[in-house]
């Protein structure tokens, strides 16, 4: 079983790397805050590695720290939720967003995270609820206005933005700003960290 490869990162593209370990190239899939954490092409690397072993195939699921690698674990025990799912919701939303989400019930949060509809956000929260309250994570506090809050989510939406992303740039924006500030100064703001 491979549990970690350290070696030359040679390829690195939206969700898969490559690593050269002793002359041997490794694919792995990724999440994308696994992409973020990597550092350049040709330079050292060590990742956690998850090998998950099917009739016809072996494939290798890498991560960046052993926190991103248990929440995986995690999601993966939850019956109906497979590797690449289990990628895409950490691809998707924070680990601290998707704790609050999961802990406060929120399956609209968690059903517009690609490949979830509303039944597995409902298995999720329902499966996850308990254990992931284990999962220490610092979370900000955001003074959130309800309806500015609301108002610039819908318009980032409108915006092309999914559900996820809106929210989770309008809270982080809102953790900087005050207030008193518009819905005006949100969605500016929130644009701003969207497209960084």
């Amino acid at each position: 079983m491979i549990v970690q490869l350290t070696g030359t990162l040679i390829s690195k593209k939206k969700n898969k790397i490559i690593i050269d370990t002793g002359g041997v190239g490794y694919e792995l899939t990724i999440s994308l805050s696994t992409l973020s954490e990597l550092p350049q092409e040709n330079s050292k690397v060590k990742v956690l590695v998850y090998q998950h072993v099917r009739e016809n195939s072996i494939d290798l699921f890498g991560f960046s720290s052993q926190f991103e690698k248990e929440l995986f674990l995690l999601l993966i025990d939850v019956s109906g939720i497979g590797p690449k799912t289990a990628i895409d919701i950490l691809s998707n939303t924070s680990i601290s967003g998707f704790k609050k989400a999961v802990v406060s019930g929120d399956i609209k949060t968690i059903a517009s995270i690609h490949g979830i509809g509303k039944k597995t956000a409902e298995k999720l929260i329902f499966e996850l609820k308990d254990k992931i309250k284990e999962f220490h994570v610092v979370e900000k506090e955001m003074p959130v206005s309800g309806s500015a809050f609301d108002e610039a989510v819908e318009a980032l939406k409108a915006l092309g933005f999914t559900y996820i992303q809106a929210k989770e740039s309008v809270e982080i924006v809102m953790g900087r700003l005050k207030k008193t500030s518009s819905t005006q100064d949100i969605i500016k703001e929130a644009l701003k960290n969207l497209e960084k």
